[in-house]
Formats: structure tokens, sequence, C-alpha cells
């Protein structure tokens, strides 16, 4: 009997939002979407100072969210914790059409992609399901995310707020690539991923 090899798929992406990420200054974080067998997913990306460990990216990461605001605007927060290593914080605006976007098909498709760039520009990819208690709060507020009204100025603010005490403790990202809807598009120029 040979050795039995599991084929993965080959995933495409917009060129024009990956060469924008590779070039945003680091730490960094973007949201977008991936091509795998011809199906969109909404991938998550992350790029470092630091080179995370493969020995700690093999292990997998804690992904946590939580909605801050108040009776007049919300942000979302995302936390990845990689164990025995860094936490990583975003605060994303969900009134942006392409965050929009990605977290409504992270939602209904119930799986998404998650990319972590190493500094010399390798890709550690993760694919998940989203299980029934996993993105509870973004469910539970999906109506609100949707018809957001957060301003550039209160996103701003609630930046800073959470920057002087961030929870969890850990570095805090820039979201980065937000404002050009064109790299949701799949059917033009695009880089094919051969996962390993």
């Amino acid at each position: 009997m040979g050795t039995i090899h599991t084929l993965l798929p080959r995933l495409t992406i917009n060129r024009q939002f990956v060469e924008d990420f590779m070039s945003a200054d680091v730490p960094c974080f973007a949201m977008g979407v991936v091509g795998e067998r011809k199906s969109p997913r909404a991938v998550l990306a992350l790029r470092t100072v630091e080179a995370i460990p493969s020995e700690i990216s093999q292990g997998g990461f804690n992904f946590g969210h939580s909605l801050f605001g108040n009776s007049k605007f919300e942000v979302i927060h995302f936390a990845f914790e990689f164990y025995n290593f860094q936490t990583y914080n975003v605060l994303v605006n969900p009134n942006n059409h392409l965050a929009k976007t990605v977290l409504s098909m992270m939602i209904e498709s119930g799986e998404y992609f998650f990319f972590e760039v190493s500094p010399g520009g390798a890709v550690t990819a993760f694919r998940t399901e989203i299980k029934q208690d996993n993105l509870s709060e973004i469910k539970a507020n999906l109506h609100r995310i949707k018809g957001s009204k957060t301003t550039d100025r209160q996103y701003v603010k609630a930046i800073s707020g959470f920057a002087k005490n961030p929870q969890p403790a850990g570095t805090m990202l820039t979201w980065v690539c937000r404002d050009n809807v064109e790299y949701l598009d799949l059917t033009g120029d695009i880089i094919e991923m051969n996962p390993t």
C-alpha cells in the first residue's frame, strides 16, 4: 500500500489586498476574502513585528471577541492569544462596508480563515468552523453591527481609550486595508496560494 496524502485546496486572494497588507506598517490586522474551491470565505489576517515560533503557532490560538460602546456607537474587539507567547488586540469599526461584508460572511457560512504572516512573509493559515458558541457576541448583535453609525471620530476615541487599559493585555494591532471594497473581488487580479 502506498502513502495516502491529503490534498489541500489552493486558496485565491486579491493581489492588491495582499500587496497593500504586506506594505503596511507592523503590527497590523486586515479583514478580507479568500477563495477556497471557488467559494468565498472570510479571512482575518495579522502581521507581527516578532516572528511567532512555529511550535507556538502549531498549537493554535484562542480567538476572543466582544462589542464595546454605548447607545450612540459600537466597535468590535478581536483578541488573538497565542498560548505561552503573546496576545494581540484590534478594534474594528462596524460602520465599514468591508467589515460588514466579512463579518456577515463569517456568520452566514459558519467558517473563516485566519492568516498569520511572519516578518519574512511566510503564511500560517488556520481554517476554522464557527461552533455554536463562537462569535456569540457578534451573532447576538449582528443587527446592530449591520446598522452601525459609528463615526471615524468615535472609532479613534474608542481606540485611544482601549489602548490605555487593554483587556486582555497585549499588543495593539492597527486595522489596515479597510477602505477599498475592491479587495473583496476574487474574479480579477488574484494570487494563488498553494498550501503545504
